[in-house]
């Protein structure tokens, strides 16, 4: 008897067990809000830890197991720039980082196919970052509550997740090699977590939104899922797409004693320590100081990205895909100070004296550092023409305003446009948003009112970096319109607002998308002042090829 109730004990107080075609894995219950339970596995390894002869290599897939992995606890976080545990979470960094969480239903789906899944993949420039930050229980109580599988991830970032020689050697993407090793996993594993291999949902925000939007286009990637969501994020983006890093790249070995052919050089910095190589980055320069200030970023490199987006595109699965962005996004490139990240910030001290002096000196001087020539000129003269305001009555906050709209429009707000435009003349559905609404608490002590980057992950997943709030009836309202459009997306393929019907860009409707608010709906006019600019303006009159290279990576000839 004793014998049997030893034996029965584990079964009795331990977690669930899931039994995966890798090994055995065991998490934890959390009961949600609404009476259900959630299982939530913590810090399982989808990939071999990318150190020592590894670093600098594709993803290298996990080994089977044999004793029952304990997964209550988050993995390491991927080694990153700088301890920002305000955009990393808790944990500890490390080069054997590749872990994803996995929060699912308690309780067997009644379609026999399983239930459907969301993968989440962080954002933070490609430099900063966790899935760590998001928890399991903002995640179990939005998601796992309504039916949904939810995924979080890390993935190599900085120079150890983008780093490029610029030829075979290492051609760079290698966080993006990490996230389709996660993608292969899931498919393999993710049916003995109740979750349906063939309704899967990738999302992502910012370097996630561009991640989501890359994996859309790579034949190496794009048959791993069924539908993807890009907040703000786009491969359109210079900050998702900049050849310069192998500059970047070249410059960081250099400066650590790596010379040579592009095989000695990968030989030499697979020898250097993570840490020096995190000190010399530090040293050398985390950002760029210039427009496009994110030195590790990914590239078309010829293999997982073997051309331009556009060209991608043409040959792409047909994957429903969604995508859009904030209405005052570029408020955190101007306003926070992340020099991990961005050189764009104004300092506190300066808002009040911004001028048209300011303005102008950062158009002509960081806006494209590249030799153009007259070419530069032009371009630069319709950025003053368009985006300094004049007159007599002009303040200080009008220049700032300005300044923020420069991001939002070129970093987050016309590449999310462009690919829509070309998926729409693909046949793609394709889904545009932009958030109009936010909280007046958040940005209180902000000069420019409005939604900044980010804002939709304390509604869509808890954690925010502007700080927390006592949710009003109009965030409320706000969160159901978000919460309902992407998870009614991920299971029928068709997103639906808080009861209203979310229709897709068309040749006929370029410019539909949902507004999203406490009253979401759908207009017709999405960034009109940026797209009659830059679509029907700049990209008719300036030279293409240098937007491509320097500023607007999805730019075309209209």
């Amino acid at each position: 008897m004793w014998l049997l109730l030893s034996a029965l004990l584990p079964l009795a107080f331990g977690g669930p067990v899931v039994e995966t075609p890798y090994g055995k894995v065991e998490g934890f219950d959390y009961e949600i809000s609404n009476g259900d339970k959630a299982n939530i596995f913590l810090g399982i390894p989808y990939a071999q830890p990318p150190v020592g002869n590894l670093r600098f290599e594709k993803t290298v897939p996990i080994a089977k197991w044999d004793d029952v992995k304990q997964a209550k606890e988050f993995g390491n976080l991927c080694f990153q720039q700088t301890v920002r545990k305000d955009m990393s979470g808790p944990g500890e960094y490390s080069e054997d980082c590749l872990f994803m969480n996995i929060m699912a239903p308690s309780k067997k789906s009644a379609d026999p196919e399983g239930y459907p899944v969301i993968i989440f993949i962080h954002g933070g420039g490609f430099e900063l970052g966790g899935s760590n930050l998001y928890g399991y229980k903002n995640i179990s109580e939005n998601y796992v509550s309504e039916g949904v599988v939810y995924i979080t991830l890390n993935y190599r970032l900085s120079a150890f997740g983008f780093f490029s020689t610029g030829d075979e050697v290492i051609r760079g993407n290698l966080g993006y090699w990490d996230q389709t090793a996660a993608l292969k996993f899931i498919q393999e594993v993710i049916a003995s977590f109740g979750g349906n291999p063939n309704k899967v949902t990738v999302t992502g925000e910012s370097a996630g939104g561009g991640s989501s939007s890359a994996l859309t286009m790579s034949p190496h990637s794009n048959k791993l899922f069924q539908q993807a969501i890009a907040y703000s994020g786009s491969q359109y983006a210079n900050f998702v797409n900049y050849s310069q890093v192998v500059n970047a790249s070249l410059d960081l070995a250099r400066s650590l004693g790596c010379f040579g052919k592009s095989i000695q050089i990968k030989d030499c910095m697979k020898k250097k320590t993570a840490e020096e190589i995190r000190a010399m980055i530090a040293e050398i320069g985390a950002s760029r100081d210039e427009f496009n200030s994110i030195k590790f970023n990914p590239t078309v490199d010829g293999d997982f990205l073997r051309a331009p987006g556009d060209e991608l595109i043409k040959d792409a699965p047909k994957i429903p895909f969604i995508t859009g962005l904030t209405d005052t996004e570029g408020g955190f490139c101007a306003f926070y100070d992340v020099p991990e990240m961005l050189l764009s910030y104004i300092p506190r001290e300066k808002w009040p004296t911004y001028s048209t002096e300011d303005f102008v000196k950062y158009l002509k001087t960081k806006m494209i550092t590249l030799d153009y020539g007259n070419k530069k000129e032009t371009l630069i003269t319709k950025l003053i023409d368009h985006y300094v305001p004049t007159g007599a009555n002009v303040t200080s906050l009008d220049y700032l305003t300005r300044y923020a709209e420069l991001f939002t429009d070129l970093y987050f707000g016309l590449p999310p446009y462009l690919e829509a435009q070309d998926k729409a003349a693909a046949d793609i559905p394709v889904y545009l948003y932009k958030e109009d609404y936010h909280n007046p608490k958040l940005v209180e002590n902000l000069p420019v009112k409005g939604a900044y980057h980010g804002y939709e992950i304390m509604y869509l997943m808890g954690p925010s970096i502007y700080g927390d709030i006592e949710f009003t009836d109009d965030d409320k309202a706000f969160q159901k319109a978000l919460l309902s459009a992407f998870i009614s997306f991920a299971k029928t393929g068709k997103p639906v607002a808080s009861g209203k019907i979310w229709e897709p860009v068309t040749k006929e409707h370029p410019n539909r998308y949902m507004s999203f608010s406490p009253n979401s709906e759908m207009k017709d006019d999405f960034l009109k002042r940026a797209v009659d600019f830059w679509v029907h303006d700049v990209m008719k009159t300036v030279d293409i090829d240098m937007l491509r290279e320097t500023i607007l990576p999805g730019a075309r000839r209209t």
